[in-house]
């Protein structure tokens, strides 16, 4: 699954928040335009999907808040292959990200409004949401013969005690790459495109991908990159961030690097044992990471 993201300066405060937990997660009604519903029975439960036609979904969201957009293609039944589909989400009308999926068919999935059509696996894309008020906006993106069928959660925020957490080392690394953070060391490990890094977790927990970019001399004052969590061949999330250097971090062992400002995202871990895999999306772009378990 690739995504290819747009940005503008002002999507940089959209992901700053760290160290927190999310409660239950709430299914968002469309403030405009979400007339139209189609219901999908997935795994026996009955779940509302809203079609991104050519006026958009508009939702107004109180933040601060993570906000989910999980998609799927309909197709029809004789038409078994793997689909790509794509839509837009603009942040107050001025921050506009182009998200592309690409999903094969899953199977046992009905619709009560459409019995003849099949659906894809779920796409979900995450972002954080500061705090106001927000519109947000999904358009539809590329010719298609059937809208793209979306649902959006909203997760509120809470605080997460600092002696529930636990560091998680990777499986297989090189070795740590310590930066220095306003006097105290940490251990980060890198991470890109050809080095991707898996982690072990023994579910119910949450974890937290803490990870700074990386910047080269040849960079700006601002860059983004992209982290796509994998469990097996199933695509956990796919997370977007934007940052800048930081002025209070170094790296002793690589002063030709300059980290970035930290940025986070955490996944849910289901009941029993788990291999995650975490991958730079981004061509030429080092993320260094760490990892926290609740």
């Amino acid at each position: 699954m690739n995504q290819t993201v747009f940005y503008r300066k002002t999507i940089l405060s959209i992901f700053c928040i760290l160290f927190t937990g999310t409660l239950d997660a709430k299914l968002l009604k469309p403030s405009e335009n979400g007339e139209k519903k189609e219901i999908l029975i997935i795994n026996k439960k009955r779940r509302i999907y809203y079609p991104i036609q050519d006026e958009g979904l508009v939702y107004s969201v109180n933040g601060p808040v993570r906000l989910e957009f999980i998609s799927r293609f309909p197709v029809l039944k004789k038409n078994k292959k793997s689909h790509s589909f794509q839509y837009k989400i603009i942040v107050d009308t001025k921050d506009t990200i182009q998200v592309n999926h690409r999903y094969k068919i899953q199977k046992r999935i009905k619709s009560v409004q459409h019995p003849k059509h099949n659906y894809t696996y779920s796409g979900n894309y995450f972002i954080n949401i500061p705090k106001g008020e927000h519109q947000i906006q999904l358009l539809s993106s590329g010719k298609s013969k059937y809208p793209v069928l979306s649902r959006v959660l909203a997760k509120e925020f809470e605080q997460v005690g600092e002696d529930q957490k636990r560091i998680i080392m990777p499986m297989v690394h090189k070795s740590a790459i310590p930066l220095t953070i306003q006097g105290k060391k940490m251990a980060y490990f890198e991470c890109s495109q050809d080095i991707p890094l898996q982690i072990e977790s023994k579910g119910p927990k949450l974890i937290k991908i803490l990870s700074r970019l990386s910047f080269n001399e040849w960079m700006g004052q601002e860059s983004s990159y992209r982290i796509r969590v994998r469990s097996g061949q199933k695509v956990v999330g796919t997370f977007y961030f934007n940052t800048e250097r930081s002025s209070e971090t170094t790296i002793p062992d690589h002063p030709e690097w300059v980290p970035g400002k930290w940025r986070s995202c955490e996944i849910k871990v289901p009941k029993g044992k788990h291999i995650y895999t975490i991958e730079v999306l981004d061509v030429n772009k080092t993320v260094l990471a760490r990892f926290i378990e609740y």
